[in-house]
């Protein structure tokens, strides 16, 4: 019985090192899974459904909330207390686009926006642009979204030719990306600030067409009057009804335009003003 004793305690102590060498490796497994996450150049996060952050590279304050534009340090997140709760955010195409991917379980891919974020302690803002990516995964049955943020502000001329988008519909905005998002990358604006500031900045920028509808351009006098004069170097197609078209420097556009039919038009125009830059 002794030995019997034994060999049982030493086979124990046997596959106690042996379990201990197993976790001691799958540790440091992730522990170098870890440090590769944390010093990406990219923001990543997990968001749920309600776009709460579950895990992220970037460093969450306490007593903040988790949501995805706070953590973010999105400007109107930050003015509205919470991601998800001003009027900006209704029209967020950052927030159409995760929630429509929610919506069919599926990926979304170069979601191209303007995005005012918080800067330093004095209150100044750093107004950039992000392109996202998005995969839907499901974890322990529950839907999530793995959410890749990369600053694209200083990426050269290289890139596809530019288009910006101005509108606050994120229907539209959607619409647009999806007929042109292979070939052209579609820039959105949702403010009257991030679609004056580009388009000030429209020579550094290189756009090779700006895209807005009736309810903006027909409103915004100032808005109007830049791309007015501009429009021998930038075309402007504007989505509007038959009654709402009454203006002969811009190329009007039905709302149920086909996104075969979008492409074209667009690209007609665009490809003259990409030749100029060149």
């Amino acid at each position: 019985m002794t030995i019997v004793a034994l060999l049982v305690v030493l086979v124990a102590c046997i596959l106690l090192v042996l379990a201990f060498l197993r976790i001691a490796g799958f540790s440091k497994r992730v522990d170098n899974l870890v440090a590769v996450i944390e010093n990406q150049e990219n923001f990543t996060f997990l968001v749920d459904e309600t776009f709460e952050v579950k895990e992220s590279n970037v460093k969450m304050e306490e007593g903040k909330p988790r949501v995805l534009g706070n953590v973010l340090h999105c400007k109107h997140s930050h003015d509205t207390g919470r991601c998800g709760e001003g009027e900006v955010c209704r029209r967020c195409p950052v927030r159409f686009v995760i929630s429509k991917s929610f919506e069919r379980h599926d990926d979304f891919r170069k979601l191209e926006a303007c995005m005012e974020l918080d800067g330093d302690a004095h209150g100044h803002t750093n107004d950039v642009d992000v392109s996202v990516d998005g995969s839907f995964v499901t974890i322990d049955k529950v839907p999530h979204m793995v959410v890749n943020v990369k600053n694209i502000t200083t990426l050269d001329g290289t890139q596809l030719p530019k288009v910006l988008f101005i509108s606050e519909s994120t229907a539209l905005y959607d619409k647009v990306r999806q007929a042109l998002g292979v070939s052209y990358r579609v820039l959105n604006a949702d403010t009257q600030h991030q679609a004056l500031h580009r388009l000030m900045r429209a020579a550094n920028y290189q756009f090779c067409a700006v895209i807005t509808d009736a309810s903006v351009y027909h409103a915004d006098t100032v808005l109007a009057t830049i791309l007015a004069e501009r429009k021998e170097q930038l075309p402007v197609f504007v989505f509007a009804g038959k009654k709402e078209r009454k203006d002969d420097r811009v190329n009007y556009l039905d709302a149920d335009i086909a996104p075969e039919e979008l492409f074209q038009c667009v690209a007609m125009q665009a490809q003259k003003t990409t030749k100029t830059q060149q």
